[in-house]
């Protein structure tokens, strides 16, 4: 078998690195914010966003983000839980949840962690005081400074129970702040403590809020503010507050019985006016969650009267509110779920990012009008970390979010979505046995055009009445009636049938109408356990969650139970496992390949053989004689290998429009499979900025040319090649770089700007030396650019000089620029 492995690694090498990244997460899930010069840094789930007035207004309605940063350009860590800018180091101090404290200085990115002296790499609160910088964690607290002449900061000395004599009530610290008057206190899961700062080395000076008339402050997570006078802890359904000085005064109670709610607290504050500001809600660390199931967010307590502040009044949402601030005497609310909000005089201004609604990407698909759209949910019938969030739609670059609070749709709990030909959008979910209120079973269908909601489910089919704002009647015939209402995914079966996996039941295939037109079950499963479903024209791939794994119907006729056309993959490693997906592309030297991406590795099949690749083999045949994977091809010296070569399992499959085939990975990144050259290329951070390893599905957008890269915190794009144009014309014509190195960069390329399109058709490109001699005739890319390597027709390298390109389109338009080459 001949392969021309080097003429076609060249071709793609040009192709490859002309890729641009992208990286778009969700950041209205916000912790913290901090203030420098009127810019507004915001700690969130997502990330840290910098946003900055147009003018010099405190209204959040005239702010706009001028930065963000992730794990993608080299944040430790997406979830940001506190923050402060260090102003002697003229840094920016972020502290994760899970990796650390990202530094951003002049100098750019530095990293401190266990390694530099941090107790622990959840970090709670950063404070600044004189030349030290005070870090909470959850193992303890530490001090840093700035030597002079040294970059990056050292550890004075670290404070835990075991070192301070006992002094520190606990490790754990959930909050910590310092008075004016110079007072530390350190909230912790096993009470309060409180030192001078300046006697924080002696461990007699430690005390301990306790005692008769004191609350009993253990076994929670205590919220901590002060002012010039008093400081305030909020503790479950309370709010203590008492003077300064803890040797004198009587500490006050709030409660349900005294202006509160009867509510869990999630923040407190005494600001400058002395006035106490109360939010509420409750915090689930597992799924990273504020739930408020109240209609008051706050409440504020003002010269001993009070007043509760409900959700959706003068200008605030119905999102939790997580943390409340006050900056430069200015009152700022984090919400959890609609931005940050600043007290106007009679109103609360908003800043919401525009963006996905939630980080976790469970599935990604394009619609028949090239909108996207994006699952949130997962297989239980609970809420899951950073998901469960509804669905998501991309159009013309503007967001939209769909969940149980401002839409029909029946869930929250999204798991797979699917699109009919008739451009309507099918969204599958998990069963609601014990799940949160509003959450309903089944599979729900939007009708986009005609505002049309339908429900189906093992009951039958109903339809959502847009006046009464309410469901109708289930119609019970049993040809709407699913055989389950645990819906695995929703996958489209030809001929306009969309197959329903139902969990548990069977394979119900649905017509246009939501009718019931068949039901089948793969052989020799147990459960019938259902979630996935590929149909290329001519066979059904079925797939299960560890239930049988993998059966083929053999045919193109619609599967049937028990059938003669069902084949049961021979390899063990495919009858036990969970499959995440099939794709089927014909290679230049095998012919027709079906690759499978599986929990027990990638496999292929070509309609006679059964294959498998590996990391340390590059492919096993499978021996039907002796049940045994034998080596078929092995890696080449220095060449790429399956995910890296690390050992991970493969979560997604995708074939793109150049015949290539995208495996996503559960821990390092994703591989490219080319069947041309039979190679692998790896894509992981941090050798590329993805915003995690964990890729959990894999999308398109034609018209952008963009791979989609789900992950567990939001999405990756990266260009492959453009399927669909958008109207336009030769617009500004930009050729980069320019001046042209051949020696520094491996090819220029000639861009339509600003749009970063060609019109339709294929565009044709003329370069001409100075003297008005063709050199060589450019074919438009899959990107819809030029591309050029700075040599002749002949494979000659072009001489340094002046040089003119003309693009002309299919309608003979034409442009002109001019660019030059330096041949160092």
């Amino acid at each position: 078998m001949k392969r021309f492995f080097l003429l076609v690694t060249l071709l793609i090498s040009v192709f490859l690195p002309a890729q641009n990244w992208k990286t778009f997460t969700n950041t209205n899930h916000i912790y913290d914010l901090c203030m420098k010069d009127n810019n507004l840094y915001v700690a969130t789930w997502g990330g840290v966003l910098k946003i900055s007035p147009i003018d010099n207004s405190n209204n959040l309605s005239v702010y706009t983000e001028k930065e963000i940063y992730h794990k993608g350009n080299r944040l430790v860590s997406n979830d940001i839980r506190t923050l402060s800018y260090i102003d002697f180091s003229e840094s920016l101090w972020m502290g994760s949840s899970d990796n650390g404290i990202s530094i951003l200085s002049q100098l750019g990115f530095q990293d401190l962690g266990s390694a530099l002296g941090l107790p622990s790499l959840k970090v709670t609160r950063i404070i600044e005081h004189e030349s030290t910088i005070l870090v909470a964690t959850s193992s303890g607290l530490a001090v840093f400074y700035y030597l002079p002449g040294v970059a990056f900061p050292l550890m004075l000395h670290q404070y835990t129970v075991a070192n301070t004599s006992g002094g520190l009530v606990g490790d754990n610290i959930v909050d910590m702040l310092l008075t004016e008057t110079g007072t530390l206190f350190v909230a912790t899961t096993n009470g309060v403590s409180y030192i001078p700062l300046e006697q924080l080395d002696n461990d007699s000076a430690w005390k301990t809020i306790s005692g008769p008339g004191s609350p009993l402050l253990s076994g929670g997570n205590p919220k901590l503010s002060a002012n010039s006078e008093n400081i305030a802890i909020g503790l479950y359904k309370e709010v203590y507050v008492h003077p300064l000085d803890m040797d004198s005064g009587p500490w006050t109670t709030y409660n349900v019985s005294n202006m509160l709610t009867g509510k869990n607290v999630s923040s407190v504050l005494l600001d400058s006016q002395s006035r106490l500001w109360i939010s509420y809600a409750d915090w689930d660390e597992a799924i990273l969650s504020y739930t408020n199931t109240s209609d008051s967010l706050l409440t504020l307590i003002e010269n001993n009267t009070y007043t509760h502040i409900l959700k959706e009044t003068n200008g605030l949402g119905y999102s939790p509110i997580s943390r409340i601030v006050e900056l430069n005497g200015e009152i700022y609310l984090c919400s959890w779920g609609e931005g940050i909000y600043h007290k106007e005089e009679n109103y609360w201004s908003n800043y919401d990012p525009t963006g996905i609604g939630f980080p976790r990407i469970a599935q990604v698909i394009t619609d028949n009008d090239y909108n996207l759209w994006f699952a949130s949910g997962y297989i239980s019938n609970l809420p899951v970390r950073k998901g469960s969030m509804g669905v998501s739609k991309l159009a013309d670059g503007n967001w939209s979010t769909l969940n149980i609070h401002n839409s029909p749709i029946h869930t929250d709990n999204i798991l797979g979505i699917a699109i009919d030909p008739l451009n309507r959008k099918w969204f599958a979910t998990w069963d609601n046995t014990n799940s949160p209120e509003g959450w309903e079973k089944g599979l729900s269908v939007f009708d986009e055009d005609n505002n049309i909601w339908v429900h189906i489910t093992k009951d039958g089919i109903r339809y959502y009445n847009n006046e009464t704002q309410s469901w109708g009647a289930y119609n019970p015939n049993p040809s709407y009636r699913l055989t389950t209402s645990t819906i695995g995914g929703i996958y489209p079966a030809g001929d306009s049938l969309m197959m329903v996996m139902c969990y548990d039941g069977a394979v119900n295939v649905l017509d246009m109408n939501f009718q019931i037109v068949a039901r089948f079950s793969p052989p020799n499963t147990v459960f019938n356990h259902l979630l996935y479903g590929y149909y290329n024209g001519e066979k059904y791939f079925i797939g299960t969650n560890d239930d049988r794994g993998l059966t083929i119907w053999n045919h193109n006729s619609l599967p049937v139970t028990g059938g003669e056309h069902w084949l049961i993959p021979p390899p063990a490693d495919l009858s036990s496992c969970v499959v995440y997906g099939v794709v089927t592309i014909d290679t230049p030297y095998e012919g027709k390949q079906h690759w499978i991406a599986a929990s027990t590795g990638v496999f292929m099949w070509n309609e006679v053989n059964w294959y498998r690749y590996d990391t340390m083999i590059k492919r096993y045949k499978y021996n039907i004689i002796s049940n045994l994977w034998e080596n078929d091809l092995l890696y080449y010296v220095n060449e790429e290998r399956l995910f890296g070569s690390v050992r991970t399992t493969p979560t997604c499959i995708f074939l793109d429009a150049q015949n290539r085939i995208w495996l996503g990975s559960m821990e390092n990144g994703l591989s490219l499979y080319d069947p041309y050259t039979e190679r692998f290329t790896n894509y992981f951070y941090p050798n590329y900025p993805l915003i995690s390893n964990y890729i959990t599905c894999l999308g398109f957008d034609p018209v952008a040319g963009d791979l989609i890269i789900g992950t567990p915190d939001g999405y990756n794009t990266l260009k492959i090649g453009r399927t669909v144009k958008i109207p336009t014309t030769l617009q500004n014509l930009k050729a980069f770089p320019n001046p042209f190195r051949p020696s520094v960069q491996p090819y220029l390329q000639i861009v339509n700007m600003p749009v970063d399109n060609m019109p339709a058709g294929k565009a044709e490109c003329r370069i001409y030396d100075s003297s008005g001699a063709l050199v060589i005739k450019l074919e438009e890319n899959a990107l819809c650019r030029f591309q050029w390597d700075g040599k002749n027709a002949a494979g000659k390298q072009c001489s340094s000089g002046i040089y003119f390109f003309v693009v002309a389109d299919d309608a003979g338009n034409i442009k002109k620029g001019k660019l030059a080459i330096i041949n160092d």
